[in-house]
C-alpha cells in the first residue's frame, strides 16, 4: 500500500515517476506524511512534509522540511525538462554537531548534492540558497544565548523518471541538517494528511 495518494487524472509520466516512491529510502529518526501541494504552484504535483521530532529536553524540532514534486505539460527552458523538485529543510544548528571548520553554506548544500549523488538520483539544472540566522536576546531575555538556525531551499529538475531516490537524498538531508548520521537507517513512520 502507498503512503500517498495522487488525484485520478494525472499525466502517465509524473503518475510513472512517482511510483518510485512506493519503497522510498526512509529515514527512522523521521516522521513523515504527504501534505497539500502549495495553491498555485501546478495542478499537478505532489507534497511531503518531514520532521525530526524534538527531545523532551529540546523546546523545538530539531529539523524539519517540505518537499514537493511539481509537473508541468510545457517543457520549460529553465527547467530543461517538465519537471521539477522543489525542497526546503530547516534546523537548529550546533557547531559541534558539524564538527568542521568550513563555510557553513558550501556545507551544507554539499550535503544535499552527496545525498542526491549517494542514492542514484540523476539530475540537473540544481539551484537554491542556503541562509544561516542567528538570533540574540536582547532586553528582558538578553541572558539568552545566541542561537543559530540553517535553512536550505534548493530546486532540481529530475531526468530520471523516478521520484524515489530524490524522496531519499532529501530524507538524508533533513536527517543530517537535524545532527543525524546522513547516512542514517530505513523505515520511518508515514501518515496520510487528512
Amino acid at each position: 500500500m502507498s503512503f500517498y495518494e495522487l488525484p485520478e487524472r494525472v499525466p502517465a509520466e509524473f503518475k510513472n515517476a512517482a511510483a518510485g516512491l512506493d519503497s522510498p529510502l526512509l529515514r527512522t529518526e523521521l516522521v513523515s506524511e504527504q501534505i497539500h501541494s502549495p495553491e498555485g504552484i501546478s495542478k499537478d504535483s505532489l507534497a511531503f512534509a518531514t520532521e525530526a521530532p524534538n527531545k523532551a529536553s529540546e523546546t523545538k524540532n530539531r529539523g524539519v522540511g517540505r518537499l514537493v514534486f511539481i509537473y508541468d505539460k510545457k517543457q520549460s527552458e529553465t527547467w530543461g525538462g517538465n519537471m521539477r523538485i522543489i525542497a526546503y529543510g530547516k534546523s537548529p544548528m550546533k557547531e559541534s554537531e558539524r564538527g568542521v571548520q568550513e563555510d557553513d553554506s558550501h556545507w551544507y548544500w554539499g550535503m544535499l548534492i552527496r545525498a542526491l549523488i549517494n542514492h542514484g538520483a540523476k539530475f540537473i539544472n540544481e539551484a537554491g540558497t542556503v541562509t544561516t540566522i542567528k538570533s540574540k536576546g536582547m532586553g528582558s531575555i538578553a541572558e539568552d544565548t545566541t542561537s543559530t538556525e540553517i535553512e536550505i531551499r534548493a530546486s532540481w529538475t529530475p531526468v530520471d523518471g523516478d521520484f524515489g531516490p530524490h524522496f531519499a537524498a532529501w530524507q538524508d538531508l533533513i536527517a543530517g541538517m537535524a545532527g543525524f548520521n546522513p547516512d542514517g537507517e530505513v523505515v520511518v513512520e508515514l501518515r496520510k494528511a487528512q
